[in-house]
């Protein structure tokens, strides 16, 4: 088929080329009944297309339209809805839409298509929360011309998980430096910088293709890493906080306060002035405030012994010039304005959604669930007075 790229990222299959494709990647044994489509209502145009697309080709198909709800377990009961003879599913749609799809192949024990309607995730190659060892697609489809309609949202969505990545790799980096595990390497926290930013950072573009390809390749690698630093954290939280946005949204949003907040916090050398943090208070405002059970927050919370504090004390003195240097050479406040400049109203909504005092709030409680320098920020008790 013309126009079509390929890469085999992971163990899937990814084109770029246009619907007419997906009849073409169906096994035979499956074409005689047993192929599902599941889709939210809000692409439901997109899905006539695909379930059109394989008619033609006289493979007969089970549709399943599921009714968005804020409830993950609601999502799930629905897609349980889907028939045992399905024995091929095909999701039309984006992160959300891919973790119903990987649930349901996984414990029947079968493979699935994503035809991916908007580069708005980066977890497509991404196992569900869900289960353990849950199964990834066999194939990723999207089509050029679906990609660039797509949605300003969607697509903002996407741009702010791209332009996240290098401030996620800066507390990669921290947090590799403060580990008390040798890593082998004996490099500058500079020279760890720029190999932890290499393949993990995409200059913005209108090319909504080239950010497609972007959030697949990032979604395998983020399979294959367990560190949970404060973007991470923040975007998690401001999800259960909020649930009005897309995660990228809020992962750009946690991504540009933190880094303001990194630079603010490297050059004050108050933390010996301050009172320790009071950790109850803030584990049970997770829970009221962000959903977040108190007994979970427990086990999560990484106490830190006087050693260890004036260890990281005393590793993040000894870099303070060179992570100032870092965050100086990421410029989110450029990022920022092109960022806010995808949507109609310049990114109006973001004045609607939550106040200062807001953000900072969460970034503070956030402190108690993050790895790296965010977590001692909040152990040093210089986000107290945010919360």
């Amino acid at each position: 088929m013309e126009n079509t790229d390929y890469e085999r990222i992971g163990t899937t299959d990814v084109y770029l080329s246009e619907t007419a494709l997906v009849p073409t990647l169906i096994p035979d044994e499956a074409k005689a009944g047993h192929v599902g489509v599941v889709y939210f209502e809000d692409v439901e145009d997109i899905a006539f297309d695909v379930v059109s697309a394989l008619k033609r080709e006289k493979i007969l198909v089970y549709e399943c339209k599921i009714k968005k709800s804020e409830n993950e377990e609601d999502d799930i009961k629905q897609i349980k809805s889907v028939p045992e003879y399905v024995r091929y599913l095909i999701g039309v749609g984006c992160g959300k839409i891919n973790m119903l799809c990987s649930y349901f192949a996984t414990i029947n024990a079968i493979d699935y298509m994503m035809f991916v309607t908007a580069p708005s995730s980066d977890r497509i190659l991404y196992s569900t929360p869900a289960l353990k060892e849950a199964c990834c697609p066999k194939y990723v489809v999207a089509d050029r011309k679906i990609l660039d309609a797509a949605p300003k949202t969607l697509i903002a969505a996407g741009w702010g998980i791209a332009l996240s990545q290098p401030l996620k790799a800066f507390e990669r980096c921290v947090a590799r430096k403060l580990s008390t595990e040798k890593s082998g390497r004996t490099e500058s926290i500079a020279e760890s910088f720029k190999r932890e930013l290499a393949g993990n950072s995409l200059q913005m573009t209108h090319d909504t293709g080239e950010l497609f390809w972007f959030l697949m390749r990032l979604s395998d690698r983020n399979r294959k890493q367990n560190f949970k630093g404060g973007v991470d954290s923040f975007c998690e939280v401001m999800q259960k906080s909020y649930k009005l946005r897309h995660r990228g949204e809020y992962m750009f949003v946690a991504s540009y306060v933190l880094w303001a907040y990194y630079r603010l916090f490297l050059k004050s050398r108050c933390e010996d002035t301050l009172l320790p943090p009071d950790k109850m208070k803030s584990m049970k405002l997770l829970e009221t405030k962000c959903g977040l059970e108190f007994n979970l927050l427990l086990k999560r919370i990484d106490f830190l012994t006087i050693n260890g504090y004036f260890r990281i004390k005393y590793i993040l003195d000894e870099y303070r010039k060179d992570l100032i240097g870092i965050l100086d050479s990421i410029d989110l406040e450029k990022s920022q304005r092109r960022w806010r400049r995808l949507y109609e109203d310049a990114g109006f909504w973001l004045k609607e959604n939550f106040t200062t005092k807001e953000l900072l709030s969460i970034m503070a409680l956030c402190g108690e669930i993050s790895g790296g320098i965010l977590g001692y920020a909040k152990a040093s008790g210089a986000l107290e007075d945010y919360i």
